[in-house]
């Protein structure tokens, strides 16, 4: 398999999550369990706490979202795989003792996640506790309706952010990618020759919709909105005419932010050629795949409501600029040459 900078295949789970509670005071480990959760709990008494999670490879998410304002706790799985029925109902039963009035499971739409969550909160009800299960599916890939659904990516994020109340808004992410990623001590999960690229990967490494040749990020970018925005795309994203959207122009891994910016640049330029307008722009890791080499779009169409919730601060969400990207001048000219100095004359 590829190289990893791990300890053992075995613990890379836990020591990632080991790792971001000790850099992090914010956060405590739940002795005996892989679930990150809130320290400071007794600030959720009254209120609904939200749990997520899955798989671990897709750092910063789930853990890199906890805090005041975004998640009370995170259930993580070992790599790409679905974490214990166990440890999820640990986290409901340690938030409902720190005495929050409800708990919402945000899910991500896969089979084994959904499995376990949905075990965990059967088992919760059957204890009388207060939880409801919400599951997001925002992939754009698949033209036809898939049996399963569309799986959960980046959008998830957003979900977080608005806590999920909102989750029914419409959101949409397609990605693409130019290298597999691998999990610890195995293969690649697929092979892409050197000029090829996979529109519509998972974030496990699943193959996508259709592979194609490389081409100028500009024309990468204009093919992946085509297929988000495409009416007879089954599950394609519906945007009004002229409306506002909020653009997460997420890295998979192992994209250089060079690469990152001129992707974020089409992005902008070919939606606002669309006529919609960019109401905010996230740029950066938010949900990853390991090491793969690629990026996926995520577009939510906003009012001022969704864009209050987006605009609050919260200790793990990065303070984003709130302030619209479109029609904003890009440019200012360069003075004129007015009055030149007279140059010093060396000979004094």
């Amino acid at each position: 398999g590829s190289k990893k900078l791990v300890n053992t295949i075995l613990s890379c789970a836990d020591d990632s999550l080991v790792g971001i509670v000790a850099c992090n005071p914010n956060l405590q480990l739940l002795s005996g369990h892989r679930v990150a959760i809130r320290s400071d709990l007794e600030n959720i008494e009254g209120k609904v706490a939200l749990i997520s999670g899955g798989g671990s490879g897709h750092e910063p998410a789930h853990a890199g979202y906890i805090g005041r304002g975004m998640l009370t706790a995170v259930v993580a799985g070992p790599v790409f795989t679905s974490p214990a029925v166990g440890s999820i109902l640990a986290a409901i039963r340690t938030v409902k003792q720190a005495r929050a009035v409800g708990t919402l499971l945000i899910v991500k739409n896969y089979t084994g996640d959904r499995l376990n969550f949905g075990l965990a909160l059967e088992q919760a009800q059957a204890e009388d506790i207060s939880v409801q299960m919400v599951i997001i599916g925002d992939d754009t890939a698949f033209a036809t309706k898939k049996k399963t659904g569309r799986r959960g990516l980046c959008g998830t994020v957003l979900v977080h952010k608005m806590a999920g109340a909102l989750a029914e808004a419409g959101v949409g992410t397609l990605g693409i990618s130019l290298s597999p990623c691998s999990v610890p001590g195995s293969r690649p999960t697929f092979q892409l020759a050197d000029d090829e690229l996979e529109l519509g990967l998972g974030i496990h490494g699943e193959a996508g919709v259709r592979r194609m040749k490389m081409a100028t990020a500009h024309q990468i970018v204009n093919i992946m909105l085509d297929h988000m925005t495409n009416p007879s795309n089954a599950s394609h994203v519906q945007l009004r005419p002229n409306s506002s959207v909020v653009l997460v122009v997420n890295n998979l891994g192992g994209l250089s932010y060079l690469e990152l910016n001129i992707v974020a640049g089409s992005a902008v330029c070919s939606l606002e050629s669309r006529g919609f307008h960019i109401a905010r722009t996230y740029v950066g890791s938010f949900m990853t795949a390991l090491e793969m080499a690629g990026v996926s779009l995520t577009l939510l169409q906003v009012d001022e409501e969704l864009l209050i919730l987006l605009d609050t601060t919260a200790v793990a969400w990065s303070k984003p600029v709130r302030m619209s990207v479109t029609r904003q001048k890009r440019q200012r000219v360069v003075p004129q040459e007015c009055c030149k100095e007279e140059e010093p004359d060396p000979a004094k």
